[in-house]
């Protein structure tokens, strides 16, 4: 049993109304009401060497306001095993580690602007993607945890191969074997990428479009925190009142050349119907006036 599914049946037991995220966790003053992650999900790190982009999460107030002094606890997500003969787990050396005397989990308390940041988080010696979670307990008695927000991550040998992301990234890109949904990309002034995915739901029931914008990280590698538009509706009925942005997951970017790339995807959560995955990713336009080297 993967520690997902260990958690789920031991939230089920102890806690009524759980929710993921962003997502109301208290309604009282005072309180934490939602955890939010803010930066760190999606990112690659390479292996020896220390993932690139701190983990950070922000605990407000049911009014949205940020509170300090609470501890946020950041768990590195870990297989277990009931039968190491037919699913055995990777050694913990596979796994990433934070730096101090509690490599796998660290409680860290939130500062005036409700922010609290991981220690250094190091790779483990396995590729493939990872996950850390953080959460928020309720000390009340008989109460447990408010919430949990995910930080997916994926270690790899090298980013050598990965091409330098500079303003000629910029068009339409898709698979040639999946025509028909694909993403938009724009670089942006200091560092920045815009990405949207235009796509299906997971039940191929309507059409889907989500994305936003992101930071290129070391130049060879574009980390997006996307977000799907609800509520809104076809003008003149259109009523922004009604329209919200809800988090999707995490885009990540890299390109190999001119006119190849690589998308990695995580749905937010675990039980996310999105999922997660990657897609190759071939130019499909070329703006005018841009030209890629």
């Amino acid at each position: 049993m993967s520690s997902f599914a260990r958690r789920k049946a031991w939230l089920s037991l102890v806690l009524l109304g759980f929710v993921f995220g962003s997502s109301l966790l208290h309604a009282d003053d005072g309180l934490p009401a939602s955890l939010d992650p803010l930066s760190g999900g999606g990112q690659i790190g390479v292996i020896g060497e220390a993932f690139p982009v701190p983990l950070r999460a922000r605990v407000t107030d049911s009014a949205g306001q940020p509170l300090s002094g609470v501890a946020v606890n950041f768990n590195v997500d870990q297989c277990v095993s009931i039968d190491e003969a037919s699913s055995p787990c990777p050694p913990q050396t596979a796994y990433p580690s934070f730096e101090g005397d509690s490599p796998m989990s660290v409680s860290v308390m939130t500062d005036a602007d409700g922010q609290a940041i991981a220690p250094t988080l190091m790779t483990g010696q396995a590729e493939g993607p990872f996950q850390v979670y953080a959460t928020v307990w309720d000390v009340r008695p008989g109460a447990g945890i408010l919430g949990e927000a995910y930080f997916p991550l994926r270690q790899t040998l090298s980013l050598d191969d990965a091409a330098a992301i500079t303003p000629a990234f910029t068009g339409a890109w898709y698979d040639p074997a999946q025509s028909g949904h694909g993403i938009l990309v724009e670089v942006l002034p200091d560092d920045r990428l815009l990405a949207y995915w235009f796509t299906f739901t997971p039940d191929g029931s309507q059409q889907a479009w989500f994305g936003g914008v992101g930071t290129i990280v070391g130049g060879r590698q574009a980390i997006v925190y996307a977000d799907r538009g609800q509520g809104g509706q076809w003008i003149p009925a259109f009523d922004p009142s009604r329209f919200s942005l809800e988090r999707w997951g995490t885009l990540t970017f890299t390109f190999s050349g001119c006119n190849r790339g690589h998308v990695d995807f995580f749905g937010y959560g675990p039980s996310s119907p999105w999922g997660s995955g990657s897609m190759e990713l071939t130019r499909l336009t070329e703006p005018a006036g841009l030209a890629c080297e």
